[in-house]
């Protein structure tokens, strides 16, 4: 079998695998470009370039061999292999991947290997080939573990899949980096495993998988240690491969030894002092900002910095900070309501038994008593009394607790019985009611009256909001975990200052009324397990509408 032929075939195969790919990442940059932020943007620019430099390193690699140039121009092409590898460590790894976007133009210089000037002044290629190849593996072999660890952070098996394509690239380099002869067993099994590996990354890297790639310091870190452990192993090997051309004297060997342990050294303390920088800061300043928090109360909130698992952190305590601020602002309005509560209900047990007295009286006087003048204070009084009297009892109402009585119901049929009741007042105000009730809602079950009283509240509401001739819609819907009321009209809106306040008791903005109706309507649906909740803009109506859930 002509194994140069095969290795020629291999290469260009590779490379239409790299470039597809490229294509593939870059197509979904471009066009998911406004839902994607500037970091995934540039994350996937940078994976998309680093396919494109491996496909263009293949090409060249297969083009060297089809046309019997010098091999020292191997030399560009490996050392391209090891820039697209190292673009795609960045592509994952890199905490602001917009700042890296220049880093695939280091292989403009490496184009210089093509001149005869230039790769002709190189050692012969043969010499230094496997210390070439042995990079190649080590960073393949980095990209492998970045994967497995962003599969241990997604979750996602195409990140395995995508892990073992590289596995394969890796254990193909390290079979390479033996100076074996064209058709050699290790030779053979090394060019076999490569197109295997970049076969896998063909199916593996899917745009499920390319989405779900996201900054982690666990990846930082992975990248840092191992780049940083390969420094001391790289000048080690070169210094080997030189001795095999000029041997190094006794005094040299020495000061090489002294130097790799310098260098080794300085790579661990980078290591630490980055780990410690990037790790331990962010978590000094989450501590201090809890700290902060019995002192300044909650207005301070964290910066966060990046998307890794402590910018996480910091948005998930600012997040907290947040809604234990309005917590505490709820539970304290919720104090204030209970206490107006408590004050209302014991003010209207006061009053109604003086109320019932002064009725009784002035039904007393209008009965012995003659004179239109007299009849007519009566009357005045009388109904004073009475629409105190109905205010006293809905005070009463309102603080003594709601004890539904539930039983499987028909909602549609409760809202047509409402809409009969009120057609008058409707018919006179001039105001168009529509209905769009689906008839797929099944039976669940309420309250029959107090629902009833609660949409009899909300469409009051609607009719004091609308003009004259004004239009409202009452619908039903099934929502997935129950069913939905609601009312829309077209009136007045409800401005921004007053959209907190109207659940609250006594708040009203109309002429009649007493404030209570949405307080007790809210109360109502809470007592069944739902709510009432509101959309509206000032000029374009309002929209309230009641949920309730299919089971208690």
């Amino acid at each position: 079998m002509n194994w140069l032929f095969y290795h020629i075939g291999e290469e260009y195969a590779i490379a239409l695998i790299c470039f597809t790919l490229a294509v593939r990442v870059l197509s979904i940059s471009r066009s998911e470009a406004q839902l994607l932020d500037r970091e995934k943007k540039n994350r996937l620019f940078l994976l998309g370039t680093g396919f494109a430099v491996l496909g263009i390193s293949s090409l060249i690699h297969a083009t060297i061999h089809t046309a019997g140039l010098d091999e020292n121009i191997l030399y560009q092409t490996l050392l391209g292999y090891c820039l697209g590898l190292l673009t795609l460590i960045v592509a994952v790894s890199a905490e602001k991947p917009w700042r890296e976007r220049t880093f695939p133009l280091l292989y403009l210089p490496l184009l210089a290997l093509l001149y005869p000037g230039v790769y002709e002044r190189f050692p012969i290629f043969g010499e230094f080939r496997p210390l070439v190849w042995i990079i190649v593996s080590y960073l393949s072999g980095v990209v492998c573990m970045i994967y497995i660890a962003a599969f241990y952070n997604t979750r996602l098996r195409t990140h395995l899949h995508t892990a073992l394509g590289h596995a394969l690239i890796c254990i193909s380099a390290v079979l390479l980096f033996f100076p074996a002869p064209i058709g050699s067993a290790a030779w053979i099994y090394g060019h076999l495993f490569r197109p295997v590996g970049f076969g896998i990354l063909f199916f593996s890297m899917t745009r499920e998988s390319i989405l779900g790639l996201k900054e982690s310091m666990l990846y930082r870190a992975l990248t840092a240690f191992s780049l940083l452990a390969a420094i001391p192993l790289l000048v080690f090997g070169m210094v080997v491969f030189y001795e095999n051309i000029s041997p190094i004297h006794l005094v040299g060997r020495r000061l090489m030894v002294f130097l790799l342990l310098l260098i080794t050294l300085a790579s661990a303390l980078l290591f630490g002092l980055g780990l410690i920088i990037r790790l331990i800061r962010p978590l000094l300043n989450l501590k201090d900002a809890v700290d902060r928090l019995a002192e300044e109360g909650f207005n301070k909130q964290i910066e966060v910095q990046g998307n890794d698992e402590i910018g996480e952190l910091s948005r998930a305590f600012n997040d907290m900070v947040v809604k234990l601020s309005h917590s505490l602002s709820e539970q304290d309005r919720l104090s204030r309501l209970a206490a107006t509560g408590e004050l209302a209900a014991t003010l209207a047990h006061e009053i109604k038994n003086p109320l019932n007295a002064i009725g009784g009286a002035a039904l007393y006087i209008q009965k012995n008593f003659r004179g239109s003048l007299i009849r007519e204070f009566l009357k005045v009084i009388y109904d004073e009394v009475a629409r105190i009297n109905k205010l006293t009892t809905t005070l009463l109402d309102f603080a003594k607790p709601v004890k539904p009585e539930p039983r499987p119901s028909d909602i549609n049929k409760l809202v047509m019985e409402t809409l009969d009741l009120l057609r008058q007042e409707s018919e006179e105000q001039g105001i168009m009611i529509e209905t769009r009730l689906d008839r797929e809602v099944p039976e669940i079950p309420f309250d029959y009256h107090q629902i009833k009283q609660v949409l009899i509240n909300l469409l009051i509401n609607s009719f004091d909001a609308v003009e004259k001739n004004g239009k409202i819609k009452v619908r039903t819907a099934m929502s997935g975990r129950g069913l939905l009321l609601s009312v829309e009209d077209n009136g007045k809106g409800i401005g921004a200052e007053d959209m907190e306040n109207i659940f609250n008791p006594f708040f009203t903005t109309r002429t009649r009324g007493t404030g209570l109706g949405l307080a007790i309507s809210r109360k109502i649906a809470k007592e069944h397990g739902g709510d009432i909740m509101v959309e509206s803009a000032p000029g374009k109506g309002s929209t309230f509408t009641l949920f309730l859930p299919l089971k208690r």
